[in-house]
């Protein structure tokens, strides 16, 4: 039984750690770290007492997204496409199709975020531009 607990013990952390995971990534940046006390189901460890003051980031990570660029199609060009729309960097109908106009656009939009370099390269920097909320 003893030996099954310490193996047992990993995964209760890797578990823990997954949740916090998803907790900090459910906190708004403008809300404050949630008040409370932290303790692992089962555990004979002291709870401890966690108080944040102030926001947690004033930026906000987004998931990872492929890299794209002209000639690449799907839905995640879709969303790309659907993005510059909605921040005023006209694309015309997304339809998955990453060409010459939505590499303009694309460009558009990195020199106006000051991202370098301006080359009309979807990575993860212009993703988090694009799917910014401000």
């Amino acid at each position: 039984m003893g030996r099954w607990f310490q193996n047992s013990r990993g995964l209760v952390i890797v578990v823990l750690a997954i949740a916090t995971g998803v907790l900090l990534l459910a906190v708004e940046p403008s809300e404050s770290f949630p008040k409370g006390v932290v303790v692992a189901a089962g555990s004979s460890q002291t709870p401890v007492s966690t108080t944040i003051a102030g926001p947690i980031s004033s930026t906000t990570t987004t998931a990872a997204r492929p890299t794209l660029q002209e000639g690449s199609t799907g839905n995640d060009v879709m969303v790309l496409q659907t993005q510059l729309n909605t921040k005023g960097y006209n694309v015309g109908t997304p339809d998955g199709q990453f060409g010459p106009g939505t590499k303009t656009q694309v460009i558009a939009f990195q020199t106006a975020k000051g991202i370098k370099p301006s080359d009309g390269v979807v990575n993860q920097i212009t993703w988090n531009a694009l799917l910014a909320k401000a």
